[in-house]
């Protein structure tokens, strides 16, 4: 079972350079989808970041940025073992997210 915020190296072998992880956004209200909305982390050299747009968070021991204007969905079967969850940065995930869909 995935949960919001979980992180998991990106599926897409091609993207993996600059953005080396995904995170579920999409609420476990919608579990019964057999997709997930995800957001990519971002390296630091692959972004010009706006702070409330695009926080930083750490994966592995990595500085990464949350992009979302770069949302997609994915099926689950391409999710498999979250490498973690990044609950603990939710206010600054779900400020990004109001920005992007509310402007606020």
């Amino acid at each position: 079972m995935s949960r919001q915020f979980d992180v998991y190296s990106n599926p897409l072998k091609w993207g993996r350079g600059d953005r080396p992880f995904i995170i579920i956004v999409q609420h476990s209200f919608f579990d019964e989808y057999p997709t997930r909305i995800v957001a990519p982390l971002v390296i630091v050299a692959a972004i010009r970041p706006r702070p409330r747009l695009n926080p930083m968070v750490t994966v592995d021991g990595r500085d990464l940025h949350f992009s979302p204007t770069e949302l997609a969905t994915i099926s689950l079967k391409h999710l498999r073992n979250p490498v973690t969850n990044l609950e603990s940065d939710r206010d600054k995930l779900i400020a990004a997210l109001d920005l992007v869909f509310t402007g606020i």
